[in-house]
């Protein structure tokens, strides 16, 4: 779409021309997510412990893949029995399926994983109506797009897994969502009149339902079908774009579960900012971290389903594990298992050790000059093992360190910054 190129060319623009004001903004932003995400590892793991006695495998599929997104070990006691029970459990609606598949791409050690993954995949296919979009349950005679979502992401890991999802379920699936999109870009939760409005965690699936179906069709679609989908996909970023004052909000309809999607969307569509320069990452980081609660969860009160409730201080499960996940980022664009060991810049904190650095170096490194932007804010950073990693990963990246030393601030490290800012800008 036109509109990637122009928001990462925005964001980078705002950071070499307001250097002072907005990295200290960041810094302080890095340093409040990272507590954030100490405090809120023992509130997951109880909500992980307790979801264990449950018995609804979708709200446990969801708290054992945002500890694999927050990098718990799948050695852990409480996630070793979590996986267990998930490995035994019978899922039978299509949120519950879906995010067992999730986890089953995540994880690749998850115990007899090729097997589950054929019997959810056709499981999952039986819950899509004749429209070719899902419900809750079995040969479902409507849709809903909350439902469609997550049957999305089903099939989306399901493919990644191996199993056959064909150019006509993507095709089918993208043409029954892309038809129901608003006059104003937005989606609603179901079929839609001529004229209805929709809201933002609907446009979020929306959008995402439309980028996963453009990825399963890319190879074997026509120029022309590529076209009608981006089309609509900025549309509907161009609501988000109207309507940013939902981003961050505590008040929007199902906030965390939209923030989560919203992650989902963004890194789908590769979208940096919305609107008038609103980076979505950090508005909702915002809202996320000052609304954590004292024992390290969050409780929702937008959002229908909660999920098992532990304290006024642990919060719910599903806000809890909506929360961690936007907070650490890490939905990939390319499917495939998470790495075991991803560390990202906003994941280093003052007493990272050495092995986190050096991952996070060649996370940048791998990310190659779509890296520069975040690894020039980090060579500012006021935290060192930020500027370590920024440092490890510049002279790869750029062929040249400029000499850039991490045991100085930014102030003794200016003339590299700039070096480093006037290659990106002659080589982006």
């Amino acid at each position: 779409m036109a509109l990637r190129p122009l928001l990462v060319a925005a964001s980078f623009a705002a950071l070499v021309t307001s250097v002072s004001p907005a990295c200290a903004q960041d810094a302080d932003l890095r340093d409040r997510i990272n507590q954030a995400l100490d405090m809120a590892r023992p509130a997951l793991l109880d909500h992980l412990d307790e979801t264990t006695r449950s018995t609804r495998p979708g709200e446990l599929a969801l708290l054992v893949l945002a500890a694999l997104h927050d990098g718990v070990s799948v050695d852990d006691p409480v996630m070793k029995k979590a996986i267990v029970k998930l490995e035994k459990a019978k899922p039978q609606q299509t949120y519950d399926i879906a995010l067992r598949l999730l986890v089953l791409e995540a994880c690749p050690t998850f115990p007899d994983r090729a097997e589950l993954a054929k019997k959810d995949t056709k499981a999952l296919l039986r819950h899509r109506s004749d429209d070719g979009a899902f419900q809750y349950e079995d040969n479902p005679s409507a849709w809903d797009l909350s439902n469609t979502q997550y049957g999305a992401l089903g099939l989306r890991a399901a493919a990644a897994l191996g199993g056959s999802v064909s150019r006509e379920i993507w095709a089918k699936l993208a043409d029954e969502v892309g038809d129901q999109q608003s006059d104003d870009g937005s989606f609603g939760y179901a079929r839609q009149t001529h004229g209805a409005r929709g809201y933002a965690s609907m446009t979020a699936a929306g959008i995402a339902v439309l980028a996963i179906c453009r990825q399963g069709m890319e190879q074997k679609a026509t120029r022309r079908t590529l076209e009608k989908l981006d089309d609509r996909i900025e549309k509907a970023w161009g609501w988000f774009g109207a309507n940013s004052h939902v981003i961050g909000s505590t008040t929007e309809t199902w906030s965390y579960y939209f923030h989560y999607g919203l992650e989902r969307a963004a890194i789908l569509c590769d979208v940096v900012e919305v609107g008038n320069g609103v980076e979505w990452y950090a508005t909702g980081a915002r809202m996320l971290v000052d609304q954590q609660l004292a024992g390290g969860g969050w409780q929702s009160t937008t959002d229908g389903y909660p999920g098992t409730h532990l304290s006024k201080k642990r919060g719910d499960s599903v806000p809890t594990a909506f929360a961690v996940l936007f907070l650490r980022r890490k939905f990939q664009k390319a499917v495939g298992p998470l790495t075991e060991h991803v560390v990202m810049l906003i994941n280093l904190g003052p007493l990272s050790k050495d092995a986190d650095v050096d991952a996070c170096a060649q996370w940048l490194v791998g990310r190659g000059k779509e890296a520069m932007p975040d690894l020039i804010g980090a060579l500012r950073s006021d935290i060192e093992p930020q500027r370590r990693a920024a440092g490890k990963a510049l002279k790869q990246v750029c062929g040249d360190d400029y000499g850039f030393d991490a045991g100085l601030d930014r102030d003794g490290n200016r003339d590299a910054i700039k070096k480093a800012e006037l290659w990106y800008l002659k080589n982006r």
